[in-house]
């Protein structure tokens, strides 16, 4: 990926003026079938045109698997990679098939049954006879048929080689200890199996009060996904998936494809008739998993592996911990390891984003509830990180969630910071996911992009833009291009407002990377607990409890592991770890710590001064010895933080830099981060439908810069004691400033850009408007406080056009604003543009006119939504507002 710098020029402001294609929006480029030269000329050129900087082709289910990587598609790769190169795009690999990295569109597997994936499925009863049966993928049927074929070969998930690898007899009830444990794997076997299901059997009789569990692996006979244990399969997915590429790519890496992307790496997660205890989902098995275990627990594969299921009594979450530990370690070696030495190997970078648990969430596992994220690469997010050159995640629809801040988090522990953010639509209009939002609107993007950069995110990276529309009256999703996860945006009739979005948002992010944040509070990530307890267990929702309520407050934060604690150093009260200054470390919910070493720095860090608050449940459980130690905290919370809690940790820790103070009943989204030289740096959004104000005092005082994102313009430095600024809805500021022991010259000062209008008078331009549905319709009467969804042209998508004669008595200077439109829209007076909105405040200053008519026309373009859901079951009750539904105001500048 791009290299980025900084301190090329004083205080970034050429980087901030021209961002490169690191911060500005990147996208999947969606394959439903291999393109011709001149559609990617035509594609690639608009991508470029919208502000797009990095490109990522992706083939997706509408494309025959046998298209993929076949000779025409790879020359076609080629095409587009050098016509990106030469519009100045930047290019990655996106490593597979539609999604789940690693399988090549079956091509990994195919010849290589071996590599297919492996799991482990158990029984538990008090018969010497038991069986495993009733196998299936629930995530994956949810999605629909198409899915399931994907995945799986004739569309029937089936197995082979049914092994017994582990057999236990134990008490029924109440285990106190693994002294009560027998292991009978030698005298239990596999008696009968076919493609569904196998019958095991044990050489004995279980005695009254006594239970045998088995545990049994199974390779699929039919299923495209590998299993990720092995590193084997990891090579000869890069042999048949990624090379092919790179080598018809040849002098085009690494520049313009300078890396290669993988999408949720993960193998399928099981149930079965006979599923029971702690663990959610199936486990991955591999030859090498039982030494590894051993190993990591320092107790045998067949006792381990009943610790996860069970309760074997003090050292069960112990067990777990290091169990789940090991098998991590291994997947993320044979799987993530791999790739990073391939990418190593040709010159380019790794990146890409694991299986997020809590995508859309603030809870740690508030997003896919239905997974045991212990199974699949979905759990060690800083140790999965360590492998990646650069780091992405993924979120899902358009709210503020954890998938950027920890993403933040992990780069800054392995040396890097922030990351991209994968940004994809899921539809919640209808329970059919992949209808996706065609209703999608670029405020509502934007609005979400800018949250995303003051949580952590460098790149936007959308999902996506389409080769093609679909098909209409077919709302199968995913085969129909129009329903995989929409909206496509360049098929959005807003699309060609997107270089408004593209220019300011990449303007934020280049403006935040001049500076390292400011986060007193650092959260422990939990990765122990998580390991032992399981998703459902309450350090997941403790978790989103400290962020929300953190964020609430203005107060930012950073997640750090145990790794980092081991690491960090303590100087003058402040916790120094992965590049940050701390004031306070909040434990949510703890109950397994990996090492007495992080106990021992939050001991060190207490006495020093620093703030050690813990909620939740309290620790049980430290797996280097010292179980049932206690955590030294300065407070300890029994239930959830409230916002008393929260202003009461926040008033104990010391201040540093600018204070921003809000003194509106709302607070905007703020980051605040200071620069080496001493100058800080401010960012303020006002995501809401109300003026927010806040006030920044610095000292005694400070000089302070404005920096606009919307024009790039750089304003020249000016003293204050304090700075009031008023933020209108939907407005950011971007404000450099520098504590100054120099008297001011201006005591008090406001900032607002959106500044009330000192009118003469103001009319309501009500009637006489005309409307024609696309440029080459004729116009007819209509009214503008409501939209023309409700006024004949339901169905219609696209830029309508209001035309009105427009009678001026007095020569004046003239302003319009609208205020409601549904959603963009371009303003022409005369026949000559006076500009493009995207978002609110749609206001368009008219300049000064002279008495007589003239001709305001207004070009409003709304959402795909009416066009493509029409008859399919995703439409919903009503048509979406479309255009304008409240009467434009004529507003007369007093002189």
């Amino acid at each position: 990926m791009e290299q980025i710098r900084t301190g090329q020029d004083i205080g970034g402001r050429d980087l901030f003026q021209n961002p490169t294609a690191a911060f500005r929006p990147s996208a999947y480029w969606f394959w439903h079938s291999i393109p011709t030269e001149d559609v990617c000329h035509a594609q690639l050129a608009d991508f470029k045109q919208k502000g797009i900087g990095t490109i990522l082709i992706q083939a997706r289910l509408a494309m025959s698997r046998d298209d993929y990587l076949s000779p025409a598609y790879l020359d076609a790769y080629r095409v587009a990679a050098g016509i990106a190169g030469k519009l100045g795009l930047k290019l990655g690999i996106y490593d597979d098939y539609n999604w789940i990295s690693g399988h090549a569109g079956g091509r990994t597997v195919a010849d290589r049954d071996d590599l297919r994936e492996r799991h482990l499925f158990w029984s538990s009863s008090g018969e010497a006879r038991g069986e495993i049966s009733g196998i299936h993928p629930p995530f994956t049927r949810t999605m629909g048929a198409d899915i399931v074929a994907w995945q799986y070969e004739g569309s029937v998930v089936e197995w082979c080689q049914w092994t017994v690898e582990a057999a236990l007899l134990h008490p029924s009830v109440g285990i106190d200890s693994l002294d009560q444990v027998v292991d009978v794997t030698a005298l239990t076997s596999i008696i009968e199996s076919d493609g569904i299901s196998c019958t095991h059997a044990f050489d004995g009789v279980p005695a009254e009060g006594q239970m045998l569990t088995v545990f049994v692996s199974a390779r699929s006979t039919t299923s495209r996904l590998i299993n990720y244990l092995l590193p084997e399969a990891a090579e000869r997915f890069t042999e048949v998936g990624l090379d092919p590429l790179v080598e018809v790519l040849g002098d085009l890496v690494p520049d313009p494809v300078g890396f290669v992307f993988y999408d949720q790496p993960a193998a399928g997660f099981y149930k079965w008739s006979q599923i029971s205890g702690d663990l959610g989902n199936s486990l991955l098995y591999a030859p090498t998993l039982p030494d590894a275990v051993s190993r990591g627990t320092g107790e045998t594969f067949a006792r381990a592996l009943l610790a996860l299921v069970r309760d074997v009594g003090p050292e069960t979450l112990r067990l777990r911990a290091q169990f789940h530990a090991a098998y991590s370690a291994l997947m993320n070696e044979a799987f993530s390891g791999t790739l990073r030495r391939w990418a190593e190997g040709r010159g380019i970078v790794l990146t890409g984003h694991e299986i997020l648990p809590h995508v859309s969430s603030w809870s740690l596992n508030g997003g896919f509830t239905s997974i045991d994220p212990r199974v699949a690469l979905a759990v060690d997010f800083f140790g999965i990180d360590a492998y990646r050159h650069e780091t992405a995640v993924d979120c899902n629809n358009f709210v503020a969630q954890l998938a950027p801040k920890l993403g933040d988090s992990v780069a800054r522990s392995n040396g890097r910071s922030r990351c991209v953010v994968e940004t994809y639509a899921s539809a919640e209009r209808t329970p059919v996911r992949a209808a996706g939002q065609w209703e999608l609107t670029l405020g509502t993007m934007r609005v979400q992009a800018i949250r995303l950069h003051c949580l952590g995110s460098r790149q936007f990276l959308w999902h996506g833009v389409y080769q093609t529309d679909g098909r209409d009256d077919d709302p199968t999703p995913f085969s129909n291009p129009r329903f995989d996860f929409g909206p496509g945006i360049n098929f959005e009739p807003w699309w060609s407002y997107h270089d408004l979005f593209a220019e300011e948002t990449a303007r934020i992010s280049a403006f935040i990377e001049g500076a390292t944040p400011r986060t007193p509070v650092a959260i422990l990530y939990p990765l122990h607990t998580a390991f032992a307890e399981g998703p459902r267990h309450s350090h997941a929702t403790h978790i989103g409890a400290w962020c929300k309520g953190l964020l609430a407050e203005g107060c930012d934060f950073m997640f750090v592991s145990e790794a980092d604690l081991a690491t960090a150093t303590i100087e003058n009260g402040r916790l120094r770890a992965s590049g940050l200054v701390f004031d306070a470390v909040v434990l949510p919910s703890v109950t397994v710590l990996e090492t007495t070493k992080t106990l021992h720095t939050l001991a060190v860090f207490k006495a020093a001064g620093g703030a050690v608050w813990s909620s939740g449940e309290r620790l049980s459980t430290v797996c280097d010895g010292a179980a049932g130690r206690a955590v030294g905290t300065s407070i300890h919370l029994e239930g959830m933080p409230g916002k008393g809690d929260i202003t009461a940790l926040l008033q104990s820790l010391r201040s540093s830099g600018p204070d921003v103070a809000c003194h509106s009943a709302g607070r905007p989204w703020q980051w605040v981060g200071y620069e080496a030289a001493g100058w800080w740096r401010v960012v303020l959004f006002n995501d809401g439908a109300s003026h927010l104000i806040s006030e920044i005092s610095f000292g005694d005082g400070f000089a302070c810069e404005v920096w606009s994102a919307t024009t790039g313009d750089v304003g020249k430095a000016t003293a204050f004691s304090h700075l009031t600024v008023a933020l209108a809805p939907q407005e950011v500021q971007c404000i450099r400033l520098s504590e100054t022991t120099q008297k001011t010259t201006v005591q008090e000062g406001h900032l607002e850009h959106q500044p009330v209008l000192a009118a003469a008078r103001a009319m309501s331009l009500v009637d006489g408007w005309s409307f024609a549905p696309g440029p080459d319709a004729g116009f007819v009467p209509i009214s503008v406080v409501a939209g023309w969804e409700t006024q004949g042209f339901a169905g219609f998508s696209g830029t309508g056009i209001y035309r009105l004669a427009l009678e001026i008595g007095d020569e004046a200077e003239w302003v319009l604003e609208l205020p409601e439109v549904h959603t963009v829209v371009a303003a022409l007076l005369d026949g000559r543009q006076i500009d493009r909105r995207g978002w609110r405040p749609y206001r368009f200053a008219l300049g000064r006119l002279l008495p007589g008519v003239h001709s305001l026309e207004l070009r409003v373009a709304n959402t795909a939504a009416n066009r493509y859901y029409i008859n399919t079951p995703y439409l919903g009750d009503t048509a979406d507002k479309s255009g304008l539904s409240a009467a434009p105001k004529l507003i007369q500048l007093a002189n």
